[in-house]
């Protein structure tokens, strides 16, 4: 596979481990739970940072957790433990699959995806599919960082959501 060299002003500063959204465990009573790998770290943290700014300019305030895990593949797993455990109103599951030499990436993408779907349904807990699936490091900055701010568009769609819950529970 290719290495890229991108600009790391293009993606957003990792976050604050102590920034006081941030949630220490137990993860009992906290509204959104997040589920990150590990691997492309910067790409991910870029969008948790994104993510974070966006509650911060509206003035949403709820605490949420992050849950560091190696990699894609082991996302629906850890998500199905914490929902147990836990049984927060929502979940946001991260990662980035770039594509490589081999269809790997498509098999990967297709197993974790479909997974996580399977899980929201069985737990009526909507998880905000937040895995970027690129063909390319540059395309991963892209959507990660300040051109596309994914981050902010989960955190849009972590409101809507809990809107929208909030109305049909009424």
């Amino acid at each position: 596979m290719n290495k890229t060299e991108f600009n790391s002003t293009d993606l957003y500063p990792d976050i604050a481990r102590d920034d006081p959204l941030l949630a220490k465990l137990p993860y009992k009573g906290i509204p959104l739970i997040i589920v990150s790998t590990t691997y492309h770290r910067r790409i991910i943290c870029s969008m948790i940072s994104s993510f974070l700014e966006t509650f911060k300019s509206n003035n949403k305030l709820d605490k949420f957790a992050v849950i560091e895990i190696p990699g894609a593949f082991e996302l629906p797993l850890i998500i199905k433990i914490a929902l147990e455990t836990y049984t927060p109103k929502q979940i946001l599951a991260l990662g980035c699959i770039i594509k490589g030499e081999t269809n790997h990436d498509e098999y990967l993408s297709s197993t974790v995806i479909n997974g996580l779907r399977n899980l929201s349904l069985e737990y009526k807990t909507p998880i905000i599919n937040g895995v970027l699936t690129t063909n390319t490091l540059i395309q991963a900055v892209d959507r990660a960082g300040k051109k596309y701010n994914k981050g902010k568009d989960f955190a849009e769609t972590y409101f809507s959501m809990s809107t929208i819950i909030d109305k049909l529970k009424k």
